[in-house]
């Protein structure tokens, strides 16, 4: 007897929920074998925003090729990669070319991304002749899978300063540059690119901000950079800590008060954030090398927090219309975005001051929460009593930086928001203790991943002087010979700054800086990089000559190591 069309329709409906657990069970038993966080927590939270942040620049970033291409033939490999630099490295190596490409992260879910931004990259790697692509997952201190003198060419952009947050510190940059002299063969070339590093990181300056927006963020994150208890790495469990806080003074205004206070950082934190005035005259006095972490991360966080503040206005006084300068990355797209939303146009790459002003009022819009605090709902006494044990066990006081609200919600001070941001998600935030907006988790996110992460190590004297003091190693030349071999620059012209416009002028309108005696300190902001190269010792001494020449000044510690080696080598 055939089954009826309702029987039937009841075990499909039951195959149907058959097949839904199992792949729930699958599915969950894959993430409980999977890690929690790769060893760079920022890159696991929101791959794609990460990759599409790092993607620009990319010619800059894979000076690799020029020795590839002249030298059709060879390994090299690239640290800590993208996807989008070599996807363009890739295309432009000739077909004819014996080359082999070894593209490594530290994180595995980068690697198994970049065939799927970039289907392109698949063909390479399926490769028997030709340029050829594979993918390794590496610490980039730890390259023992190599052999000696195995590479012709590394590769290393913006890796040092992920070495020394996430990795040790200052032994972790060590570990790197050993490694990368063990595994370059004689003449490799390491082309190292980062920030430009800071001279007298803990020379005291004064630095004035010229406007709300860097203001807020000056205050939301000088907390979380500095924190060593509410945050760490997930990995290490500690953050690195290069200043005092000690050091720190802030000049502010409070609200209806005539006259200006000065602080101390631990008397600075008590104060409420709305007790603040943030629309006069803010000033801190700090070490030089913790300013321009902040201004670094300054511009980082305009990026994905208030992207829209990208956009200079200049005044054209003639036409009593306003020029949008697009400063950097993909600003004129989402300032386009924003102007097709409003019906808004642009003439002649101008606007008038009405739309001026309503576009920057969109951008304070986007910051108010950091001032006044954001809104959480909670309908368990229970939870809210949680919150408030937690800030009491970290020396804050509830009554100071929580405000109830006529609704029954409550604003939470967002600095305190950001330092515990995730034990807050992960013990009291649920279905129905809640953020009540959204949109404003943004900023706290962005706290989580940069407020880590240290840019500013060694400067450019002090990084190349540390390379050569611990990369100067006794091999054999050609002839069998005992030698001494060391990483230098490849020349001179081979040690640059590259400024970055855009960023320098953002931050000139933003803050100036005076340095103890009251002198105007440049505000410029770049990257630094330097091909360096394995080669004997005493061809390296004149080259380090040519760059002391250059700039006596600049490179006092390289001046020292090379009188100490010349004297001890006579």
């Amino acid at each position: 007897m055939k089954n009826s069309p309702s029987k039937i329709k009841r075990k499909r409906k039951f195959k149907y929920f058959l097949f839904f657990i199992a792949f729930f069970l699958i599915i969950n038993i894959y993430c409980k074998n999977k890690k929690e966080f790769s060893f760079i927590e920022h890159k696991n939270i929101e791959l794609d925003l990460y990759l599409d942040l790092i993607r620009y620049n990319c010619q800059e970033k894979i000076g690799i090729l020029p020795y590839i291409l002249k030298n059709r033939k060879g390994i090299y490999l690239e640290i800590g990669t993208g996807g989008d630099a070599i996807a363009t490295m890739l295309d432009q190596i000739p077909s004819t070319a014996d080359v082999l490409v070894i593209a490594s992260d530290i994180d595995s879910n980068i690697l198994n991304s970049l065939t799927l931004r970039h289907p392109s990259l698949q063909k390479y790697i399926d490769l028997e002749n030709g340029p050829r692509l594979k993918l390794q997952e590496l610490n980039a201190i730890n390259m023992s899978i190599f052999e000696d003198n195995f590479f012709d060419g590394i590769n290393s952009s913006s890796i040092l300063h992920e070495i020394f947050s996430y990795e040790l510190g200052f032994k972790g940059i060590e570990k790197f540059f050993k490694e990368a002299f063990r595994t370059l063969k004689l003449g490799g070339i390491l082309v190292y690119r980062d920030p430009e590093g800071v001279e007298n990181k803990n020379s005291i300056v004064y630095v004035k901000l010229k406007n709300k927006l860097i203001r807020l963020f000056f205050h939301i994150f000088i907390y979380k950079f500095l924190d060593t208890k509410g945050s760490s790495l997930s990995k290490s469990g500690r953050k690195i800590q290069l200043y005092n806080s000690d050091d720190i003074v802030f000049n502010i205004y409070k609200k209806n008060e005539s006259n200006s206070i000065n602080l101390t950082y631990s008397q600075y934190l008590k104060i409420p954030s709305f007790d603040i005035d943030f629309s006069r005259n803010y000033k801190i006095i700090l070490p030089f090398g913790l300013y321009r972490e902040l201004a670094r991360h300054y511009i980082t966080y305009l990026h994905q927090c208030n992207p829209l503040a990208f956009v200079n206005f200049t005044p054209d006084i003639y036409s009593g219309f306003y020029k949008v300068n697009y400063l950097a990355h993909s600003t004129a797209e989402k300032f386009n975005n924003f102007l097709e939303k409003y019906n808004w146009q642009i003439v002649d790459g101008k606007i008038n001051i009405k739309q001026k002003n309503n576009f920057e009022k969109h951008i304070y819009k986007n910051t108010k929460v950091l001032e006044f605090g954001i809104p959480l709902h909670f309908t368990s006494k229970a939870k809210e009593n949680q919150l408030r044990n937690l800030l009491n066990k970290h020396g804050f006081s509830p009554g100071n930086h929580i405000i109830a609200l006529s609704n029954g919600d409550c604003l939470l001070d967002y600095r305190i928001f950001g330092i515990f941001y995730n034990e807050l998600n992960k013990n009291i935030f649920d279905s129905f203790n809640v953020v009540v907006n959204k949109n404003d988790i943004v900023h706290a996110k962005w706290l989580k991943r940069e407020g880590e992460e240290f840019y500013f190590n060694y400067s450019a004297d002090e990084l190349i002087t540390k390379v050569l003091k611990i990369t100067m190693v006794e091999g054999k030349n050609e002839k069998g010979e005992k030698e001494i071999f060391v990483l230098c620059p490849l020349s001179k012209k081979h040690n640059k700054f590259i400024q970055r416009i855009c960023y320098t002028e953002i931050l000139n309108s933003s803050l100036s800086v005076k340095n103890s005696l009251k002198y105007p300190v440049e505000v410029k902001d770049g990257k630094r990089i330097i091909h360096f190269c394995k080669m004997p010792l005493k061809k390296a001494l004149d080259i380090y000559k040519e760059i002391i020449d250059a700039n006596p000044f600049k490179y006092k510690n390289l001046q020292k190591m090379v009188i100490c080696i010349e004297s001890k080598y006579k």
